[in-house]
């Protein structure tokens, strides 16, 4: 005879116990953060320290920007394989990138000698605006532009790798 043993059935922790004590480790942490940081600053000199806030907050302020060609012509294509030139018209993109320091910082006035203007499409953290590139970049392979050549583009003519 096989005897019936009656297991009962797994119960579900209760997490309303442990929140007192996530939200007491999250205090600490952010405190001790915070006593470092403005420990950190009070240390450095005024011109460190400016210079620290202003990195700080870059991480929290870029953009995700698209560079176009302002006229019909031959542009550099770094992964074209046969031509180390292509032919974009005006509006085509040549390059997905992003910024933490705006466009003036990163190009100063030299996309106009390049025959190329700058948009930002996305603004928010770095890692926001680099997954947005990551997308623009890989998603170049099937933009309608891009499919419309006789050899199509892994990515955008002026982006030399996927980042």
């Amino acid at each position: 005879m096989v005897k019936k043993i009656n297991i009962p059935p797994p119960q579900k922790r209760s997490t309303h116990k442990r929140w007192p004590i996530m939200l007491l480790l999250f205090g600490a942490a952010a405190f001790s953060y915070l006593c470092f940081y403005s420990d950190l600053v009070e240390k450095l000199s005024p011109e460190r320290a400016a210079k620290l806030q202003k990195e700080l907050e870059e991480f929290d302020n870029a953009e995700q920007y698209v560079l176009l060609a302002t006229n019909d012509g031959w542009y550099p294509c770094f992964p074209c394989v046969e031509k180390k030139l292509i032919f974009l018209k005006k509006g085509n993109i040549w390059k997905y990138g992003v910024t933490r320091k705006g466009e003036a910082s990163r190009y100063g006035k030299s996309l106009s000698d390049k025959n190329l203007i700058y948009f930002t499409e996305y603004e928010g953290t770095l890692q926001e605006c680099l997954k947005q590139e990551k997308i623009k970049i890989y998603g170049y392979a099937i933009h309608p532009e891009n499919l419309a050549r006789k050899v199509p583009l892994i990515r955008p003519p002026g982006n030399k790798q996927d980042n």
